[in-house]
């Protein structure tokens, strides 16, 4: 026989052995994936959330720079510097982004309109255009939404059983907020039905927190309710302080930090939201279409009921409210 046509011992060991080692080979030569993350809220020094979200990604088996390329980007409560942000994530070609609110959402998809796109925290998908629909969110977004049916009315609701006798509320807004406008539109509506007269302040930086306050204050408001968007978000406990000086109730939708001295906080646990993000991203990385992705409500709201904020301003806290309360701080 001719020498080229026959196999050599070391040919034939290596001919049977090829299917047994090619998953191994296949796994050596995957490619590592690169997972994009955009946040509004977080910092270099505080990252807040983006730290429960990067654990469950470890947990899942994507760790940074070992198993996954992890690109972070925080801005810090500007939204100004998303644009900027998005197109340095877009430059590394991520396989998927997670960008945490509406506004990073935004940003991603305009640098990066191909890539699928993750949500932590999407507060009005449909009418923000993030999703089609919670089902069948189409395009290339697909998350975890922010609220639960009712959640504004359920504040105000809040809000009466704590001030019996309340005839007004106020709102902090800021307006800088992508889901501003829809926020503000939707306390407004939930305080008509309640019977209560409607007033908001805005503050668009820090700096106009304490007039906008003072505003609500003088109006005769019973309590005050804080979007709980953008700037805000990061200025909890000083808006506390604010309004423990003008002896204002505070309301907020975010348990998440109980240390900031706001009265009563009732809400979502964006931890378990943000974990659930990772979740996506897993799904995403092994095939999965977000256009076909369900979008997934939060199952876990908490009531925080601060008593050393009600003995500042004198106000005894109902039974009805403490035996509810998830956590009561003293």
């Amino acid at each position: 026989m001719d020498r080229s046509c026959r196999l050599g011992r070391r040919d034939f060991i290596a001919l049977i052995a090829a299917p047994a080692f090619a998953p191994l080979l296949a796994r050596a030569q995957a490619k590592r994936p690169t997972i994009g993350v955009l946040a509004l809220n977080g910092s270099e020094d505080a990252s807040g959330l983006i730290a429960d979200f990067l654990q469950e990604l470890a947990d899942l088996g994507y760790v940074g720079g070992k198993t996954a390329t992890i690109a972070v980007r925080y801005a810090a409560g500007e939204q100004k510097s998303l644009p900027t942000l998005a197109e340095e994530i877009a430059r590394l070609k991520p396989d998927v982004i997670m960008a945490d609110t509406a506004s990073p959402i935004k940003a991603a998809r305009s640098a990066a309109p191909n890539v699928p796109i993750v949500g932590a925290v999407m507060g009005f998908p449909i009418e923000q255009g993030l999703v089609a629909s919670f089902a069948r969110p189409g395009g290339n977004t697909t998350g975890m939404a922010s609220n639960v049916e009712g959640m504004n009315g359920k504040l105000i609701e809040l809000g009466r059983e704590l001030v019996p006798q309340s005839t007004r509320m106020g709102l902090l807004v800021d307006p800088g907020g992508s889901a501003a406008a829809l926020m503000r539109r939707s306390f407004e509506a939930a305080a008509k039905e309640s019977g209560l007269q409607f007033y908001a302040a805005e503050a668009h930086v820090p700096a106009e927190l304490d007039e906008a306050v003072r505003h609500l204050a003088d109006e005769g408001s019973a309590f005050m309710c804080i979007e709980p968007i953008s700037m805000l978000n990061l200025e909890l406990a000083r808006i506390a302080q604010i309004a423990l000086e003008r002896r204002l109730p505070t309301i907020s939708n975010r348990p998440d930090p109980p240390g900031t001295g706001i009265l009563l906080a009732y809400g979502v646990d964006y931890v378990e939201n943000y974990r659930r993000a990772a979740i996506f991203v897993d799904k995403i990385l092994k095939g999965a279409k977000p256009a076909e992705l369900p979008v997934e409500f939060p199952t876990k709201v908490e009531l925080i009921v601060n008593l050393k904020t009600a003995k500042a301003l004198g106000l005894t806290v109902p039974s009805t409210l403490l035996v509810r309360a998830d956590q009561v701080i003293e």
